[in-house]
Order: C-alpha cells, then sequence, then structure tokens
C-alpha cells in the first residue's frame, strides 16, 4: 500500500470516527433533553395537582369547622331555651353554608381535572358527608329544636364525613409523594 492511500484511508477512519462521535453525542443531547422535559412536566403536574388538593383540602377543613360550630350554637340555642325567632335567625348561617357547599362542589371539579381518577372517587363521599351534616342542621333549624336524636345523626354523619376527608387527604398525599405521575 502506498503512502497517499494509507493516508487517505486514515483520514477516512478519521472522518467516521468524528461522525460516530458526533452522532452519539446528539443522541445523548436528545435523550438529556427528552429527559429533562419529562421532569419538567411531572414537577409541573405534581405542582398543579399539590395546589389544587391543598385548596379543596383547606375549604373541607373550615366548612368542617364552621359545621361543628353551627351544631355548637345549636345546642346552646336548645339549652337556652330559645324563642322560634332566636332558632330562625340561624337560618342564614345556614343558607351561608349551604352556598358554600354548593361552591365547594364546583370546586370539586379541579380535583377532578387534576387527577387521577382515584383521587376524583374519594372526592364525592366528602362532601356528601359535609352535605348531610348540614342537612341535619338545617332541619334543626326548620324545627327549632336540637335534641338527642339530632345529636346522634349529626355525630354519625361527622364521623362518615371525617372518615372520606382523612381518606381523601390520605390518597392526595400519596399521589403526591409517588414518583410515578
Amino acid at each position: 500500500m502506498d503512502q497517499g492511500l494509507a493516508a487517505v484511508l486514515g483520514g477516512c477512519v478519521g472522518v467516521a470516527g468524528t461522525l460516530g462521535t458526533g452522532v452519539l453525542a446528539y443522541l445523548a443531547a436528545r435523550h438529556q433533553v427528552r429527559d429533562q422535559g419529562k421532569a419538567e412536566r411531572k414537577r409541573l403536574v405534581r405542582s398543579e395537582r399539590r395546589e389544587a388538593y391543598r385548596g379543596f383540602l383547606k375549604e373541607l377543613s373550615e366548612l368542617t369547622r364552621d359545621l361543628d360550630l353551627l351544631m355548637l350554637t345549636l345546642v346552646g340555642l336548645q339549652l337556652d331555651g330559645a324563642t322560634p325567632e332566636q332558632w330562625f335567625e340561624k337560618m342564614g348561617a345556614c343558607m351561608t353554608l349551604s352556598n358554600r357547599l354548593k361552591a365547594l362542589k364546583i370546586t370539586s371539579n379541579d380535583i377532578m381535572l387534576a387527577g387521577p381518577a382515584e383521587i376524583a372517587l374519594l372526592v364525592g363521599p366528602a362532601i356528601r358527608g359535609l352535605d348531610g351534616e348540614w342537612g341535619i342542621l338545617h332541619q334543626a333549624v326548620c324545627a327549632f329544636k336540637w335534641e338527642r336524636e339530632e345529636q346522634d345523626q349529626y355525630e354519625s354523619s361527622r364521623q362518615a364525613a371525617a372518615e372520606s376527608i382523612s381518606a381523601l387527604g390520605a390518597r392526595a398525599s400519596i399521589i403526591l409523594n409517588s414518583e410515578d405521575i
């Protein structure tokens, strides 16, 4: 083999090596960009879910507190032997809570959209539990009484709502802390 041919072959090997290295570098960079995009998407989805879950659970907690405060007010009215007019004054508080429950039902759409479906399925029982509590309180205000029967019904409904809310919160935590989003 003469020197010219050897130089050409050597140059070809060098070019092929350079091209191969370039192709491998391109593929590695492309893979890295794709992985970064996936990681960014997961972070964004997790952040959106966290905000949706946090807002919804916060409203659930505040509504639960306000339902309990109304219940304690009704207990006080019963113990004080309040007049029907005094009971009727609490109708405004009942209607405010009713409106907040309606708003919570609308807000639950954020949870359903944020997903996944398994969390959306836990929203309904939590809202129904609070709706049951509200129904008992509203009925008591309309009947001008809060006796042992209403108290027992309320406690039963309260327990069911608390379990539903706890299940929702626990599942939200698991989803947010999961690697798979």
